[in-house]
This record gives C-alpha cells, sequence and structure tokens, in this order.
C-alpha cells in the first residue's frame, strides 16, 4: 500500500503520508518516553512540581486547625489517641452543653478512627516546625512524590515495562482525585496507607513469581503498616484477592494459602481498633458494616455506580451531594449506565488479558469500604484509582498500539476511540484547568460557614444561631476562633439546620417555637414532596444536609416529649414528622429572649454569611429565608425573614 502511494505521489497521498508519518513519530516518542527505565522517578518529580502551589495553603480546612489545637499541646501518646476523635460517648454531653455539637446530638454517638502512623507524622511536624505550614505541606508531597513512584513502580510489575504501564503511572500522577490528599494536612494517612498498600503488592508479586520468601513476611507488614495510617487500607486486599484469583497460577490450595497471612493481619488489627474504643456509630455520615449490614448493602448499591463514575469521568464524587433528590437519581441512571458503557468497551481486553481483569476485579472490590462514608470525596478514590487508572491505560495502549485483542468491528472501534480521547482529555487537562476554581470555591464555603464574626462581647453571650448553614461544621467553630485569636461565647447554640426555611415562633418571654419546613435529621436525597426534589438541580444546602445527620443517624430518632438539658436551654420536641423524625422544638432559654447576653444570628443564603437575628415578639412567627428564594413562593426575593401575626 504504500509503495502505490509513493509511486502516485498526488497531494492527497503526500498529506496521507505525512499524517501517518507524524503519527508514527508521536506514537514512537510516546513510547519511548513513557517506558524508559526511569520513569518511576521522572513521576516522583511530577508529582511535587504539581504539588507545588499547594505549599501556600496554611492550615486551610477545619481538620487541619483542629488538629493544630490538639498537637500544639499534646504528647505523642495523646495525639495517637486523640486527634482522629470527632465524636464520642465520653464527651458529648460536655460539647453539648457548650454548643460544639448540637442540641439533637444522640449521646452515644461515635465517630472516632485510629491512625497511630498518620497521627504521629503529623505529630513530628508540630515538634520541627510548628508554625510553618509550608513545610507541611512539603511533608505532604514528599509522601505523594514516593506514592506516585511506587504506583509507577506497581504498574511495571504487573504489567511490563511496557507504554500501558507508564501512562497508568502518568495517569496516577496527574489524577485530580487526588489532589484533596495533597492540599488538606489531615489527609496525609490517604498517601501513607496508598504508600505502604502499593509497597505490599510488589512484594506479594516478588513472592509468589520468585519464590522470594522474604516477601511472604514484608508484604503482610506492608498490609500493616497500610492498615495503621488509615482503614482505608483495608483496599489493599481487594488487590490482594483479585491477584490470587486472577494473576497467581499456582494451584487454588496454594493461592487461598497465600492469603491466609494477610487475613490474620485485617482480623488483628479489626479487634485491636475495637479494644481500644475506635469506630463509627449512629452517625449517617458513616456507616459500620459490622453493626448496620443492611444499610451498607443498600449504600453499596447507591454509591458504588456513582462512585466508578466519579473515577473515570469526573473530578470528584462530593458532586453527588449538591444534587436534589430528582438529580440524584438521574445522576445514579447515568452512572449505571456510564458503567455498563466501560464493561461494555473492556470487555474484549477482559476476555484476553489477565492484568486486566485483576485492576478491574481489584477496582470493584476496592469500592466497597468507601461506600461505608455517606460523603465520599476524591480522596476516597485513591485504590479505586490504582485499578482504574490500569484499565484506562490498557486501553488507550492497545488502541494506540493495535494490539491483537481489539475487535475489528467499527461499532466497536469508533465509540472506544471517542471514549478514549473524552477520558484522557478529562483526566490529564480539563480538570486540571477546573482544579484551583474549585478549591477556591470550597474554601469559601467553609470558611464563612464557620465564621461567627468578631463577637466584642464574647466573655459575656451566648450565640444564638436560629439555622446553621451546615451544623457539622460548628465542632470546628472553637479551634478557628483559637487559631484567628478570636474569643469563644461563653455557649453556641444552634437551634435548627438551615436547608428548609424555618418558622420561629415566640410562646413566651423566655420560650421559642423552631419548625423547620422539612424536619430536623433530614437524611441527604430525602424526598420532601415538593419542588425542591428536583429544582433547582443543585444547590449547596443540599450537601448541608449531611451536617445535620452527622451527630443522629436518621435510624435514630427522637421520641415525641423527648426533652434535652443543657446548660441555660432546655429544648423539648414538640412534633414529628410523618417518617418520625423532629419536625418542631419548644426552647426554653433561662434569660429573656430580648436579653443582652444572647447574641442571635441567622443564615444568608444569598450573601453566604451570617446575619444579625431578632427575636419575635409575643405570638408573632418569623421565617428564615429558604436556601431557595426563586422557587419559594412563600417571601419576596432578597429578604431574610418572613413575619405574620398570629393574633
Amino acid at each position: 500500500m504504500n509503495d502505490e502511494l509513493f509511486l502516485n505521489p498526488t497531494w492527497s497521498n503526500r498529506l496521507r503520508l505525512g499524517a501517518k508519518g507524524a503519527g508514527f513519530n508521536v506514537y514512537k516518542a510516546l513510547r519511548i518516553a513513557l517506558t524508559h527505565r526511569y520513569l518511576p522517578l521522572a513521576m516522583a518529580v511530577l508529582a511535587i512540581v504539581l504539588g507545588v502551589p499547594t505549599l501556600w495553603y496554611g492550615w486551610g480546612t477545619g481538620d487541619d486547625v483542629l488538629h493544630r489545637t490538639i498537637l500544639l499541646s499534646s504528647s505523642l501518646p495523646e495525639a495517637i489517641a486523640r486527634l482522629f476523635v470527632f465524636l464520642d460517648p465520653k464527651t458529648n454531653q460536655a460539647l453539648m452543653n457548650l454548643g460544639v455539637l448540637p442540641w439533637w446530638t444522640l449521646d452515644t454517638v461515635q465517630v472516632s478512627f485510629w491512625r497511630p502512623l498518620a497521627a504521629m507524622s503529623l505529630w513530628l511536624d508540630y515538634q520541627f516546625w510548628p508554625d510553618s505550614a509550608l513545610l507541611m505541606h512539603a511533608h505532604n508531597i514528599l509522601w505523594y512524590a514516593g506514592l506516585c513512584l511506587v504506583a509507577a513502580l506497581t504498574y511495571r510489575r504487573l504489567m511490563g515495562r511496557d507504554l500501558a504501564a507508564g501512562l497508568a503511572a502518568f495517569l496516577f500522577a496527574v489524577s485530580v482525585t487526588h489532589s484533596g490528599a495533597i492540599a488538606a494536612l489531615n489527609a496525609r494517612n490517604v498517601l501513607q496507607t496508598a504508600v505502604f498498600g502499593c509497597l505490599t503488592l510488589c512484594l506479594h508479586d516478588r513472592w509468589r513469581k520468585t519464590g522470594w520468601q522474604a516477601g511472604a513476611w514484608l508484604a503482610p507488614l506492608g498490609l500493616t503498616l497500610s492498615l495503621l495510617s488509615a482503614e482505608a487500607g483495608v483496599a489493599t486486599a481487594a488487590y490482594l484477592l483479585a491477584y490470587a484469583v486472577c494473576l497467581d497460577r499456582a494451584a487454588w490450595r496454594q493461592r487461598l494459602g497465600s492469603l491466609v497471612l494477610y487475613g490474620v493481619v485485617i482480623v488483628v488489627w479489626r479487634l485491636v481498633y475495637q479494644s481500644l474504643g475506635y469506630g463509627a456509630w449512629a452517625s449517617d455520615f458513616y456507616l459500620d458494616p459490622g453493626r448496620e449490614p443492611l444499610r451498607f448493602a443498600a449504600a453499596i448499591l447507591e454509591h458504588g455506580p456513582v462512585l466508578l463514575l466519579a473515577q473515570w469521568a469526573l473530578p470528584d464524587p462530593a458532586i453527588y451531594a449538591a444534587l436534589s433528590a430528582g438529580a440524584r437519581y438521574v445522576f445514579w441512571l447515568v452512572a449505571v449506565l456510564f458503567t455498563i458503557l466501560i464493561g461494555m468497551l473492556l470487555h474484549p481486553l477482559f476476555r484476553k488479558n489477565r492484568v486486566a481483569r485483576f485492576w478491574g476485579l481489584g477496582m470493584l472490590i476496592a469500592i466497597i469500604p468507601i461506600c461505608a462514608v455517606n460523603l465520599p470525596s476524591g480522596r476516597h478514590l485513591i485504590f479505586v484509582g490504582l485499578g482504574a487508572l490500569g484499565l484506562m491505560a490498557q486501553l488507550v495502549a492497545g488502541l494506540l498500539g493495535r494490539h491483537a485483542w481489539l475487535p475489528a468491528r467499527r461499532t466497536w472501534r469508533i465509540p472506544a476511540w471517542a471514549t478514549s480521547i473524552i477520558l484522557l482529555g478529562l483526566q490529564v487537562v480539563l480538570f486540571r484547568v477546573l482544579l484551583f476554581a474549585v478549591q477556591s470555591d470550597i474554601g469559601t464555603i467553609y470558611d464563612a460557614a464557620v465564621d461567627i464574626g468578631p463577637l466584642p462581647k464574647a466573655g459575656k453571650q451566648d450565640v444564638v444561631i436560629v439555622n446553621a448553614s451546615s451544623p457539622g461544621q460548628s465542632i470546628y467553630v472553637p479551634s478557628l476562633r483559637q487559631f484567628r485569636g478570636q474569643a469563644m461565647p461563653v455557649h453556641l447554640r444552634v437551634l435548627a439546620p438551615a436547608n428548609s426555611p424555618v418558622q420561629v415562633t415566640r410562646l413566651d418571654m423566655h420560650t421559642i417555637a423552631v419548625r423547620p419546613e422539612y424536619g430536623f435529621v433530614l437524611p441527604p436525597g430525602a424526598r420532601v414532596g415538593r419542588e425542591r426534589d428536583v429544582f433547582p438541580l443543585a444547590h449547596a444546602s443540599y450537601a448541608s444536609q449531611y451536617g445535620d445527620v452527622f451527630f443522629r443517624s436518621s435510624a435514630f430518632p427522637m421520641s415525641l416529649g423527648q426533652q434535652v438539658e443543657l446548660a441555660d436551654m432546655r429544648v423539648q420536641v414538640t412534633a414529628l414528622t410523618d417518617d418520625g423524625r423532629p419536625l418542631e422544638a419548644k426552647i426554653h432559654f433561662a434569660q429573656p429572649l430580648d436579653d443582652p447576653s444572647l447574641k442571635w444570628l441567622q443564615w444568608d443564603w444569598k450573601k453566604n454569611a451570617y446575619a444579625p437575628f431578632t427575636p419575635p415578639a409575643f405570638g408573632e412567627t418569623v421565617w428564615t429565608a429558604s436556601p431557595f428564594d426563586l422557587t419559594d413562593a412563600r417571601q419576596p426575593y432578597g429578604e431574610i425573614t418572613w413575619r405574620y401575626n398570629l393574633k
């Protein structure tokens, strides 16, 4: 064919030859670069370059500031014991009295994690450079560089020194889903657990392929270190199981035997973890699979396809949290269809390639533990991405190299090429461009949610927030105010969430009735029988529902007439929703509502800030603004409160 083109040197044939030659040169250059012996080191350098902007992020999240408060005054044992404890039955009541936890908090709710290696790493930062957030972020970047190095080595060990392994290493290094783990100091545990997880896979592979007996002991040690960094380390077992099924060539009895020591490590870790009193219980933010297996199974069905779509084609799965109930159904359906499409495109590869089956099975199993998190973010996908990006690289490399497994039919090749180009464009270009703007918006939302103002009379006042934008953020208020040199109020009182309009009625000098339109402890994504089920399609208030249920799972409802006694405040549940959640609460203050010792605030969705609130007069009712003023006919656009008199 080429000879015919040279014998007929028309302009069209010359252009075809030139395009073919240019394509060949690009492919050859790409192959040389991605199969270079020093590619793993190059990926580590690339990780450092991509992480440089995070050096100036400071203590940018609530968890970072909270950790700073703890680490500045803690010994190493104290840091290991306390650093990742957010809710604890031993301290819940005291924090409710202070107001850091809202009044509807379940006294036995627990969200506490044991991550000794991660705590030790952060504690060392505060021993050597306690006032330098820049050096702490540099420490994070070094962990990410190490992760990209060992991930590249893992791809090479399992796929060979070829184009697919190199491309997978590159995609892993530039993946935007990892950005949250690099930027947040508190998320260093994610990087650490992934480093040790990848090392475990490398050691296991060497042991199983070459009979290197040291690997039989070093690989379980790697798994142990991964689990001691974060609970996410259990996803390492997903790839160990996938290895035994897809890559190990020994008899099945020997394959299963190779997993026994890993199973022992996981069981011992879990027993120690529970015996020390750590875990998650009675919070809709986290599920304990062992205690709530049915709810966990339902979470897998809902979140599994969403997480797959997020890893392959979105910058972060947290997008799902900001959708209305109706939009979530559509999103989930799109995620299922996308999963089917990707499965169909990869089916020919799965049939011919054992390594592809390994990546696919490991990816699917690694999704399961993440489903215990009700609000997953990109950093939770780091183990899922290991397999997903390996598969994506094998698909693209197969198309570029015209591998033998490629189907000949155009009905497969055209969608495969189109999908590959789109996915590469998203992963390598578009998401990188959007990254900084997205992080800036998230930072703005967080800062506003915990900023209750300068409070010149803080030492003599209680701050009463009628409708908190995200009640879950209240746990960060004390540490943030300490960090900024601001005094805490005597008590902080969150009366209701702001995810729906709140009706406030004055009953007497000391008492008001508070009634959120959709009730308290509204499960994220729950239908409420109004237009908000669909419109607006996305809004920050939908995501704020996660903060509402952080302190009490909807599986642990309050009873009618139940009372909560706090310092200078008593709450009684006076009405329930049809599904058994509190709908209205009567709140009695020790001081008159107009007393200057009470400073009243309300959330203004339009200004994204807290604004002053005036308690209603006796017999008067006040509505706080809806998050959706344009779709709420109850009030004019732009007003913060709406009043009418009951008399």
